[in-house]
Formats: C-alpha cells, structure tokens, sequence
C-alpha cells in the first residue's frame, strides 16, 4: 500500500472488509502510523473516528495498532519468538451475570488464532457457581501459546426447565486479545483493567474496580514458527469488474471475437 501510494500522487488504495467497520479500520489505522503520521494510536484511532465514525474498534484493536507503532519508532521493538506460559487467569471482583445479579457461572477458552487450544467448559451441572462474596475467580490453566492469543471468558447459563428440557447457552464476559512476541521476557503479570478488555457491553454486571490478571512466564528459548504471510495461502480469484466505460467495453467485446 505505502509503495503504491509512493508511485504516484494520483493512486489510490481501496480498503474493504466483511463488516466494513473494525478490520478495515485497524488496517487505516495501522497505515497511519506505519507512515510517522502519528506515534501512538490514540490520535489514530481519533481521526479514523472523526473522518468515519461507528469504527466499532476494541481495546485489543488499539493494542495491535500500538504493535505497529513500537516496531516503526525510531528505537524499534520487534517481536521475539519466545513461547508464554499462561499459569493462571484471576477475574477480580466477581461479575454478576446470573439473574439474581449475585454471580457467574464462569469458563474459559484460550484459543491461537482462531483455533481452541484449551477450556475450561465442562457439563452445567459440573460447573461451579462463584458469588459476588468470594471476591474473585481465580482460573488454573498452565497453557503455552505463542503468537496471536485469545482468551475469553464466558458465563454458562441454562433456561428453565427439567434437565431433558434446558437449554444451555453462554454468554461472554470478557475477551483479551494480545501477542506474545510484544510480552518482554522477565514479564510475570498481566493486568488488564475494564477499559482494556473487549466485549464489556453492559457495565451494570461489572462491580468497580474490576480487573484480569494474568500469571505468565516467558520461556528462555526461541521457538520459530512458520513465518509465511497468511496470504500466501490464500485461493486467488480474479477481480470482479464493478464499472466499465462504453469504450473498454467495447474493447472487450472485440477482443472476444
């Protein structure tokens, strides 16, 4: 994108997504502080929202585009290829997402990429219901990932009726996204405080001051993984023509007799 805008004064880049909204926004973004027009994606963020607003852009979008910004600083931080060790996940204070607003019934998924790797989830009757009274949700999970990490928290919940007749439907309580080439080695804990956790779209079961811990340990040895571009991968197709002049029409249609 940055070389063809460089080419000429007249090229444009189109960018497009499936949602039209946070993808292409992140991309803008990104290419915003790959070009030194900012330094940090706060002002970023700031003028994709004043130039299209309802961007729909997560506290994990701007962490990524920050991951951008490190790597194109005059000191550069780039990423390492050092696995992390999740040991643990503690939710602080409890959420209440039962409906008596008193608790949660929580799991959960630690996924690499888009793949599940690990879950806590088990049968609903095996699922533990933690009270506003304990003060915390503390998660063993002892899980090694390396690259881009998702770990979501969800509340289980079942509909009434006999145990033939329930339904059991989850309902996500957070979601934290990050990589771990961007963890720097000796890291022990990460805190993510409300404003820095996605999917938190109803702040009346979140009591104040809540927060996500996470124990991790970086690993001493590199592990390299397969550094092909996602998009190499990718089936090609031919572009779909949206508009043609009379003239390359007709061109077109003379080149086909």
């Amino acid at each position: 994108m940055h070389n063809w805008l460089k080419q000429n004064p007249k090229n444009v880049c189109v960018i497009t997504c499936s949602d039209g909204r946070a993808p292409s926004g992140v991309l803008v973004c990104a290419m915003f502080c790959f070009c030194h027009l900012f330094n940090n994606p706060i002002p970023a963020m700031q003028l994709l929202s004043a130039k299209r607003p309802g961007s729909g852009l997560w506290p994990s979008h701007r962490r990524y585009i920050g991951y951008v910004c490190s790597m194109v600083s005059e000191k550069p931080s780039l990423p390492h290829s050092k696995p992390l060790v999740i040991k643990a996940l503690t939710m602080t204070p409890v959420p209440c997402f039962n409906k008596q607003r008193s608790g949660c019934r929580p799991f959960c998924d630690v996924l690499i990429g888009e793949t599940k790797i690990f879950s806590t989830a088990q049968e609903y009757e095996r699922m533990r219901e933690h009270r506003l009274q304990e003060g915390k949700v503390v998660f063993p999970l002892g899980v090694s990932v390396q690259g881009d990490v998702v770990v979501s928290v969800y509340h289980m919940r079942s509909t009434i009726g006999g145990r033939l007749q329930a339904k059991v439907s989850n309902t996500q309580i957070f979601q934290i996204q990050f990589h771990t080439g961007f963890i720097a080695p000796g890291t022990t804990m990460l805190k993510f405080n409300k404003p820095e956790l996605d999917a938190c779209d109803s702040p009346e079961k979140y009591p104040q001051l809540f927060h996500v811990i996470l124990d991790v340990e970086v690993e001493g040895t590199d592990k390299q993984k397969d550094l092909t571009p996602p998009w190499e991968q990718f089936p090609l197709s031919p572009p779909t023509v949206i508009y043609q002049t009379p003239w390359v029409l007709l061109m077109n249609q003379c080149c086909r007799r």
